[in-house]
């Protein structure tokens, strides 16, 4: 029996992935910003510019331990030519030596002490040698700073230090710790309802029958968003327009943004965007020239984001990815793509089906003997298998029929997929949606 194969549309009604990329950005702005503490703004957005009250140090300290000294006195000193100074005391870290070093005498002192008043050098341990009448035997001359940490060399007070969206790393969080900052004010994170579509889909835990598949789509999409910190909820509404309408009318007042999956396309099963329209919603665009995931829907409901996503897995996700996930994100100060893009050889010549359409293709990323990217397809006939596996994503952009094999070309990265290959995680990328 031959399958019916419908004729390819190239594309009438249907808009271009960049401008579709463009309408979503421009109309999923901030949700605002909430305070939090420094030590748990780990990879969120920064709200605004974040300025040091204070310098880090507050004062000269040591960076090792040993001996302050005055230069003049140590100028001389060498391995075979020693110089004798009077201890007179010792600096400990957190509190200031009371006292003044003067010609002749030196401060023992330990690393991330105050500089005692009159020193203008520190001698590191290894190079002293401590004698029984109170003095120290220097072997190595030391000029003016050495080993000395000048007040305000890592941090000066007043000085920006994480400029307004900006991501709070590990680091920055620890410099602005430093600074003497305790709490920071960052960008709001949606939270995000996932809706799946249709009689055949069951929520993972509940019982399967004839003929049902399980919401393994959602459960991809919800791993995503967490992986980004973005909170969702789940659930499945059966092929019904009361039943769509009600969850969605539900949703809207509980979450920030809404993403449905499946019954997006046009049979007289898919009911989602036509339900939609008869509540009232703002719709944007439905269908675009991106090829998987042609089928996706975008507007809004009660003036929140709405997503509609085709139902088959490969569809499914490469519409969530390339198009909702950035608008999502983008409501949580995220700039550009997601996915993080590397530069990588083409092992082989890659078709689109047409110049007209955006295509995104599975791909193999890995490194060659020299360390440097290349890519190849990832060919598996099991679409969940690819979702699972592959680790790149290559994109033929509209304008373009093919890839060359020996093109260095930008390869969207999968980063949880790439098994060592020595590639960072997604935290920005693309500034723009054309590959």
């Amino acid at each position: 029996m031959t399958r019916f194969m419908p004729e390819i549309d190239e594309g009438a009604g249907y808009i271009g992935y960049p401008e579709a990329y463009g309408k979503i950005l421009s109309g999923t702005g901030l949700l605002g910003c909430e305070a939090m503490p420094i030590g748990s703004a780990v990879n969120r957005i920064a709200a605004e510019d974040v300025v040091a009250p204070n310098s880090y140090p507050s004062s000269d300290i040591s960076l090792k331990d040993g001996f302050a000294v005055k230069t003049a006195d140590v100028a001389r000193a060498t391995g075979g030519r020693a110089v004798s100074l009077e201890v007179i005391g010792t600096a400990y870290a957190g509190t200031r030596f009371r006292g003044q070093v003067s010609s002749g005498s030196a401060v023992g002192i330990c690393s991330g002490a105050p500089i005692p008043p009159g020193a203008d050098a520190v001698v590191s341990v290894e190079f002293s040698e401590t004698e029984a009448d109170g003095k120290v035997r220097i072997h190595a001359d030391a000029e003016k700073g050495r080993n000395i940490l000048r007040a305000g060399a890592e941090v000066r007070a007043g000085s920006v230090i994480v400029e307004k969206g900006s991501v709070f790393s590990p680091g920055i969080m620890g410099l602005a710790a430093a600074a003497g900052i305790s709490e920071v004010e960052v960008c709001r994170r949606p939270t995000v309802a996932l809706i799946g579509i249709g009689d055949e889909v069951v929520v993972p835990g509940n019982r399967l029958r004839s003929s049902q598949i399980y919401a393994s789509n959602l459960v991809t999409l919800g791993g995503w968003l967490q992986s980004f910190g973005i909170g969702y909820a789940l659930s499945v509404v059966k092929d019904n327009k009361n039943a769509i309408g009600s969850e969605l009318r539900k949703r809207v007042g509980q979450y920030d943004a809404i993403v449905t999956s499946g019954g997006a396309w046009g049979s007289e099963r898919d009911l989602v965007v036509g339900v939609l329209d008869s509540i009232g919603w703002e719709k944007v665009f439905h269908r675009v020239r991106m090829g998987p995931g042609k089928g996706i829907a975008f507007g809004f409901l009660d003036g929140r984001p709405v997503f509609c996503l085709p139902g088959g897995p490969a569809s499914n996700e490469m519409a969530f990815l390339q198009l909702a996930f950035p608008g999502i994100l983008h409501m949580s100060g995220v700039r550009g793509h997601p996915l993080q893009s590397v530069p990588a050889i083409l092992l082989e010549d890659v078709k689109g089906r047409s110049s007209g359409w955006t295509e995104f293709r599975d791909a193999g990323l890995s490194k060659d003997p020299k360390g440097c990217f290349q890519v190849g397809l990832y060919r598996n006939r099991s679409r969940l298998q690819a979702i699972a596996v592959c680790n790149g994503l290559i994109c033929i952009p509209e304008g373009r029929a093919s890839l060359r094999r020996g093109e260095l070309v930008p390869v969207q990265v999968l980063a949880a997929r790439l098994d060592g290959i020595g590639c960072t995680s997604p935290d920005g990328g693309l500034e723009t949606p054309a590959l």
